[in-house]
């Protein structure tokens, strides 16, 4: 099964690199995630016409995500369970853990956002996934998103896509 996963696009309606992805690579995913701060409800409701579309709610979301995204979500997806949530007020200390204690330690994959920066961890038979932003990364990242070959027999496979 392969995912895309995407972070913090900032945008108030989708843009034309958005579009152009989404018809190239992104529509033809088994699944799409979003780890939140989509900043436009039009950018949301673009990415919802993905099938196989989950999203959380980032804090950049408040305008229109209350009631309609939830913090977190827990998937299963072709075996494997898959954690979600923005990241912003995970706190100090080892995100890993931290999302652990949240969405819960039978978790294979943890996917978050919100720092704008790649990240990429694999610890005790969990992998720990931070696409970076879609258009405003920071420090030495990369604009872009990740994506991800879930494979019962291979296990969790991470290719970085830069925009």
């Amino acid at each position: 099964m392969r995912l895309a996963v995407l972070s913090d696009t900032h945008l108030s309606s989708p843009s034309s690199r958005l579009t152009e992805e989404y018809e190239t690579r992104l529509r033809h995913m088994d699944a799409l995630l979003h780890c939140g701060d989509h900043a436009g409800e039009a950018v949301w409701a673009y990415l919802a016409g993905h099938p196989a579309f989950y999203a959380v709610r980032g804090n950049m979301d408040a305008g229109f995500g209350e009631g309609l995204l939830p913090a977190t979500r827990v998937l299963d997806l072709h075996g494997f369970r898959v954690g979600m949530l923005h990241g912003d007020g995970l706190g100090p200390g080892d995100p890993l853990q931290r999302m652990a204690d949240i969405l819960g330690r039978d978790v294979h994959l943890f996917c978050f956002g919100h720092t704008h920066r790649r990240e990429l961890r694999r610890e005790g038979g969990a992998t720990l996934l931070n696409p970076g932003s879609f258009r405003l990364p920071k420090r030495d990242s990369q604009a872009g998103y990740a994506v991800v070959d879930l494979d019962p027999e291979l296990g969790i496979g991470v290719e970085w896509v830069d925009v």
